[in-house]
């Protein structure tokens, strides 16, 4: 490990010793500056980091306090001054630049008297500075059929998913999953699943068509919003917003699928006037089973509905508060890749918001959020052959609170921002069996969760600087004070003999995150991000409390450590972000992490637990082992959003591996010996991935015809300790045709798998009962049409 940092803090002295050279090379040439000031229209007051591009070329930056900006090494020629504010419709001016004069502009922007639609953002330097980060706009989302948020995110470069129905897949981002990734609402919110094989990750708890955008920050490095180990998918929600005046407005969609007879629909309404402002509005979906490519049925019906209501208050015109709430349903979801169904889910999402914001003041921003997520979800097995002998029902209850404040302090272009938060989570639940076959036999219960919680305290800053007009810097830490408790992990027999026991079951850590990073412009073409970071993260409540359960890949019983001891992630990222002029603008990325105290899971042997499921070899136990590696690379082109033609290509690939594990030799369902494995590749990592969207703007963009072509390569890196199964690799074809009848009415219609072809994921879990992966849905036509009056 001694000798990776060396190599890392020698790579850093390189690079920052190449810009900082660069720098003196580049101030010796003569250009133009660009400057201005942008606006409300309304209130006349300065907008505060507001994006400002000059395109074609990498010239961009962000307004300061008083809503100045400044562009220097501009060099003559044409180009188009760009302007973009969450709240605010964009700017765009074409200008011709001449070299050596000074150009200024003042510019004024109008309130989105619609939704906050989410910007959306490829290849461009944002306030994020080094940090890579996507942005999925809420308009790419509405335009295809979308169940849920997990499912849409698979087309964007290096994000995957596990499926385990027709619904609620859980994101997987560079290999990094469930606790490793941090999904959050509004930056902020934190909902945790009930289901201990998490049928219903914290993303299939919104709705997509509740969404602005979602916007995903790749590694260890946003430590300002929670603790950051993998990355960080942040569902940001449509909000009511002031107008002049009173209005009213109305969206509404309705969609329609074939394969499984998919029915979609959405109502919104929204208005208000300067001080008050609301939006209320609900989602209903049924499915369906729907059919593979071989024509084989997958049973994976499902039903959800929500509603949802938020009221904005602006008493003063540097204060907001926000008041949302949302209470979303599962009903009879059939996960056929599990042990059990959800048969009805319950969450209620409540959160308060609180911003101030005076770009006149050093003390520019406050920003506090009150939250809480309650999830209650009840699971069986009635539809599986076995309920004939046991039926089973699962009820948990799954709480989290929290509170966060980020205090944003502003000086010579340069920003602090520090503040805390808090979460505290809580699980409850049992299973309860019936003996169908022996009705005089007590009914048996078994805890899933036994009153476990677990507490975070984050005390966290994040410090911006401008070191020149070419160079951004951003340096970020983080302490959190975490601690988990429960009551004994038990398991009794029908005689109440203990089938496992423990009570040490209490632990408490001190993490400490950090990260770094530099933007350096060479030029108007090229860019180049560095950033490196650690982000450590405590075991979550699966992988402390978990009591005897089959919730891995594997076919093994699983059993909870409360000793556990956090993971560590030490990554560096390197990115290099091209513009072409016409050709467009081209994003390569590099990454590498070296993961501490990794956790995994072991085999114990029966004297200490005996596995509870029928079928399976046996338990394993969540453990730590000494050091993981993984490492992979992501590629993006994009042509410019002025061009008619439109083609997005996309590649990615992770790898990791363990440096030493153990693979059990198996035999007629019976361990029969054990191997040492070298190098072993970690376990449920996608393969090689491809993604190429190809459209063109008709009738001045009014009609808008796409390809989408996903390629996918065989996954034959797989792990041997794990007894994961290669997969063949796939090519699907999808058409999308979208037509704006004017601004009130739009309509989208297209099919997905458009040659009906036969395929799995990776990722996707195997079916219960067999040894065959669940298979994705065959041919999809759809149609949908969208309102907004």
């Amino acid at each position: 490990m001694t000798k990776l940092l060396s190599y890392i803090c020698g790579a850093t002295f390189i690079i920052v010793l190449s810009l900082c050279f660069v720098t003196k090379l580049g101030k010796a040439q003569e250009s133009a500056i660009v400057a201005g000031r942008v606006i409300a229209q309304t209130t006349k007051t300065p907008i505060a980091f507001a994006d400002v591009w000059l395109k074609p070329g990498r010239l961009n930056t962000i307004t300061n306090s008083a809503g100045e900006f400044e562009i220097r090494g501009v060099k003559s020629g044409n180009y188009e001054l760009w302007v973009k504010s969450v709240g605010f419709e964009s700017f765009s001016q074409k200008v011709e630049i001449i070299e050596n004069l000074p150009f200024y502009f003042s510019i004024e922007l109008k309130n989105d008297v619609r939704f906050i639609e989410g910007v959306e953002i490829t290849g461009q330097l944002t306030r994020q500075g080094p940090y890579l980060r996507e942005v999925v706009s809420a308009k790419e989302i509405m335009r295809v059929p979308t169940r849920d948020v997990g499912e849409y995110l698979r087309e964007t470069p290096n994000i995957s998913g596990i499926r385990k129905g027709a619904t609620n897949i859980d994101p997987v981002l560079r290999g990094m999953k469930a606790g490793q990734l941090n999904v959050q609402l509004d930056f902020g919110q934190k909902i945790e699943g009930g289901c201990p094989n998490r049928m219903d990750p914290a993303s299939s708890h919104v709705d997509p068509n509740d969404l602005a955008s979602v916007e995903i920050l790749k590694g260890p490095y946003a430590l300002r919003y929670g603790p950051i180990f993998g990355g960080i998918i942040n569902l940001v929600s449509k909000k009511p917003i002031p107008n002049e005046g009173f209005k009213i407005g109305i969206k509404a969609s309705k969609g329609w699928e074939t394969n499984w007879n998919g029915n979609e629909e959405h109502l919104s309404v929204y208005g208000g006037n300067e001080k008050i402002y609301f939006l209320m509005g609900g989602n209903n979906r049924y499915y369906g089973n729907y059919k593979a490519g071989n024509s084989e049925e997958v049973k994976s019906s499902f039903k959800k509905y929500n509603y949802v209501a938020k009221v904005g208050v602006t008493p003063h015109k540097h204060h907001n508060f926000l008041l949302s709430y949302d209470n979303s349903h599962g009903v009879d979801i059939r996960f056929p890749a599990l042990p059990m169904d959800e048969r009805k889910d319950d969450t209620k999402l409540a959160s308060l918001k609180y911003h101030y914001f005076n770009p006149s003041k050093s003390l520019q921003s406050v920003d506090l959020m009150v939250y809480r997520s309650d999830v209650l979800h009840e699971m069986d097995n009635k539809w599986r052959p076995i309920s004939d002998t046991v039926v089973g029902v699962s009820k948990v209850n799954a709480l989290n609170h929290g509170a966060r404040i980020d205090f944003g302090v502003i000086k010579n272009d340069n920003t602090l921002h520090f503040g805390l938060d808090y979460e505290n989570i809580f699980k409850d639940g049992n299973r309860t069996k019936n003996m169908i076959l022996q009705p005089n036999l007590p009914v048996k219960v078994e805890p899933l969760w036994k009153n476990a919680r677990i507490e975070n305290l984050g005390v966290f800053s994040e410090y911006r600087r401008r070191q020149s007009d070419n160079m951004q810097w951003i340096i970020a830490g983080r302490l959190d004070f975490n601690s988990g408790i429960s009551d004994p992990l038990a398991l009794m027999d029908m005689k109440g003999n203990a089938i496992y026991f423990n009570d040490t079951v209490s632990s408490g850590f001190l993490n400490f995150s950090f990260s770094t990073g530099l933007s350096y412009i060479i030029d108007n073409h090229l860019t180049i991000d560095f950033s490196v970071g650690r982000g450590t993260r405590s075991p979550d409540m699966l992988e402390r409390f978990i009591i005897l359960l089959p919730v891995g890949y594997d076919n093994y019983d699983y059993l909870g450590n409360p000793q556990l001891k956090p993971e560590s992630n030490h990554q560096a990222d390197l990115t290099f972000r091209v513009s072409a002029g016409e050709f467009g603008e081209m994003t390569a990325n590099g990454f590498f992490s070296y993961i501490t105290d990794y956790i995994s899971a072991m085999r114990i042997p029966p004297s200490v637990a005996l596995p509870q499921t029928n079928s399976v070899y046996g338990v394993k136990r969540f453990t730590n082992i000494n050091y993981a590696l993984m490492y992979g690379f992501e590629f993006q082109w994009e042509t410019p959003s002025t061009n008619n033609w439109k083609s997005n290509l996309a590649v990615a690939y992770t790898t990791g591996i363990n440096p030493e594990a153990i693979h059990f030799i198996m035999e007629n369902g019976e361990v029969t010996g054990s191997e040492k494995v070298i190098n072993d590749p970690l376990p449920e990592l996608p393969p090689f991935e491809g993604n190429w969207k190809l459209g063109y703007n008709l009738f001045n963009r009014r009609f808008i015809p796409e390809l989408n072509i996903r390629m996918v390569a065989g996954q034959h890196r797989i792990s041997k300790a794990y007894d994961e199964e290669t997969t063949p690799g796939f090519v699907i074809f999808g058409i999308n045709m979208f037509y704006r009848y004017n601004r009130q009415i739009s309509i989208s219609a297209g099919v997905k798998n458009l040659f009906d072809t036969f395929y799995y994921e990776h990722l996707n879990r195997r079916m219960i009962g067999t040894s065959a992966s669940m298979y994705e849905p065959g041919r999809i036509a759809y149609f949908k049409i969208m309102i907004d009056l």
